[in-house]
């Protein structure tokens, strides 16, 4: 079972690409589970309800402007550990569904995001 999984810096005001972009991955099957987990490492501020996560598969939206939790200190980061999960979700769709994971950062400074996408499992 899949996982890819990656480190951005989203500068202020950015939005990222899709992560799973020129993968194996961007595009799978119908009746796939997927697992998002998401942290922002926000070391030295108290903000983190201005970094933002949205999936959608095909036209479906699973998450839409989702507050990214912090990365706690002690607290690995991991698509398992239920802390970090977004979402997990099905994919419904008979054919080739493409799922698209993206970031914001609302913030007026850079931002580290650790994602992960766990694939089939």
């Amino acid at each position: 079972m899949p996982l890819v999984q990656k480190t951005l810096t989203l500068a202020a005001g950015a939005t990222s690409d899709n992560i799973l972009a020129n993968t194996n991955y961007e595009f799978i099957d119908g009746n796939v589970r997927l697992r998002v987990a998401s942290a922002v490492d926000a070391a030295g501020t108290s903000a983190t309800a201005d970094t933002f996560l949205n999936v959608s598969v095909n036209n479906a939206e699973y998450s839409k402007d989702v507050s990214v939790p912090a990365l706690v200190s002690g607290q690995p980061f991991g698509v398992l550990n239920g802390s970090y999960i977004n979402n997990d979700l099905l994919t419904t769709g008979s054919q080739r569904n493409r799922v698209l994971v993206r970031f914001t950062n609302d913030t007026s400074a850079t931002r580290t995001i650790r994602c992960g996408v766990f694939i089939g499992g």
